[in-house]
């Protein structure tokens, strides 16, 4: 039985983590469910943004680790589909909201930050507690170190200190926070207003803003001349 359900709201694809009795815990098979779905979102033009959220009270309390088993093979294939997972929502090309509907803990905080926009419940927390169970969050933190100032990065994971909503929405983790029966209607209007726009040139701009997240300074401006001459090529086409 499929953990992810996918569902359409107009030419707004919705993708719920589906494990409400896991905490919607991210398991080797459901990254990689979650990476196809994606993957196919991003090639078919009748999707124009994609909305991911949590079955139940949570939004996803991060990696189903253990689920992996103990040999090194399981944990390899683990660690790679998480990596194909991020992969995916980065090449997506096109708008990607989190509407969080409860807790976003550990890689479920990662998850919901590496989303372009996100819509949180009033009343859910955020932070990356695995030092208190023994861990680090060595994945996750590759996603969240950009969004965070380091100080608070640090506070965060040493404490295994969650923050509230006001907090989150004060560090624009988050973009609004609002009732939780509000999240994903709100949610799913933001990304039809993002995904308004023209299509090539967003997936344009989307993806250089990925491409030169670690760029040098040269290389970025390398790239964003590139993505601009292809935008006015695209832009004249349009107009023809």
């Amino acid at each position: 039985m499929s953990s992810l359900v996918v569902a359409r709201e107009g030419r707004v694809a919705v993708l719920t983590l589906s494990r409400p009795q896991h905490g919607n815990r991210l398991t080797t098979a459901l990254a990689a469910e979650l990476a196809a779905a994606l993957r196919a979102a991003r090639d078919d033009d009748a999707i124009g943004a994609c909305v991911l959220t949590g079955a139940g009270d949570v939004f996803c309390l991060g990696g189903d680790y253990r689920g992996a088993g103990p040999s090194d093979e399981g944990r390899a294939a683990y660690a790679d589909a998480l990596l194909a997972m991020d992969d995916a929502m980065a090449r997506l090309g096109k708008p990607l909201v989190a509407a969080v509907n409860g807790d976003a803990h550990a890689g479920g905080f990662a998850v919901m930050v590496a989303c372009d926009l996100a819509v949180a419940a009033d009343d859910a927390t955020f932070g990356l507690p695995e030092a208190a169970k023994g861990l680090f969050p060595f994945i996750a933190l590759a996603a969240v170190r950009d969004a965070l100032p380091k100080k608070v990065l640090f506070d965060v994971i040493y404490r295994a200190r969650l923050m509230a909503a006001a907090e989150a929405a004060s560090l624009h983790v988050i973009n609004e926070a609002v009732p939780r029966s509000d999240v994903l209607s709100r949610a799913v209007q933001l990304a039809g207003e993002a995904s308004a726009h023209d299509r090539e040139i967003v997936a344009l701009g989307r993806g250089l803003y990925y491409e030169t997240r670690a760029a040098r300074p040269h290389e970025g401006m390398a790239a964003a001349r590139k993505a601009l001459l292809a935008a006015l090529a695209a832009a004249d086409r349009s107009r023809r």
